[in-house]
């Protein structure tokens, strides 16, 4: 019964979340003026955007934000091949994954663990934090800190052979639990807990990634300048 709910049920309650909840708020700006409305031009409540810290302790936030970036991408890329090559049975694809995937998982959890840390350690950042802040890193610190142990202590990357089909058949709205069901502990952890995250997601700050269409990318520039004290007076 619990392997049903885990692996059949909860990934379709956050898949429904996950992107119910990113349009939601794309369109309806529940925590500004549009509040029940839908409009085309409400970009999302006040609350899209990343609250930047980057003012506040510099010299930290580089290594935390490059790492948390970049770790993401070589994530997301090493679990996409080895979903793929545990679905198809191609061991070099899993072996791809299982060593790029660990890099990646170093990376990103250094950098969640410094995002985490300079929350609770530099006072104007903490200041500007929320609880959702907390709890969004520490479901990605759980998420890496798991992925690392069950690759890197317990040796049981092969699992790929059992999650690949798994996922396939959730995206092919066929569920077959049988294969995840036989995983490690560990694995169902791993997995149960970034389900959970992704359901918590669009109610996060990260739901600045999907700001559409792309604003991040053909958004202008931000004039930037110094002053000294002979340019104020």
């Amino acid at each position: 019964m619990w392997d049903n709910f885990f692996f059949i049920g909860l990934p379709y309650i956050s898949i429904i979340m996950f992107l119910g909840g990113i349009i939601y708020r794309s369109f309806s700006g529940i925590m500004g003026r549009y509040r029940g409305k839908w409009d085309l031009s409400v970009r999302g409540d006040y609350l899209w955007t990343t609250r930047s810290t980057g003012f506040f302790g510099r010299a930290s936030i580089g290594p935390a934000s490059l790492c948390l970036h970049w770790g993401l991408i070589i994530l997301f890329v090493s679990h996409l091949i080895g979903f793929i090559g545990g679905s198809y049975n191609f061991g070099s694809w899993i072996e791809f994954f299982k060593w790029v995937g660990l890099g990646g998982g170093i990376v990103f959890l250094y950098g969640a663990s410094w995002a985490f840390l300079r929350r609770i350690f530099i006072p104007q950042v903490k200041a500007m934090s929320t609880p959702d802040d907390y709890i969004m890193l520490l479901l990605l610190i759980l998420i890496a800190g798991l992925g690392i142990y069950q690759s890197a202590i317990e040796m049981v990357f092969g699992v790929s052979f059992l999650a690949g089909p798994w996922i396939a058949s959730i995206f092919r709205l066929q569920p077959d639990v049988s294969a995840i069901s036989a995983a490690p502990l560990i694995n169902k952890l791993h997995i149960i807990i970034a389900f959970l995250f992704f359901a918590y997601f669009p109610f996060t700050k990260l739901v600045h990634f999907a700001s559409y269409p792309f604003g991040y990318i053909n958004r202008p520039y931000v004039s930037m300048r110094m002053k000294n004290d002979k340019e104020v007076e």
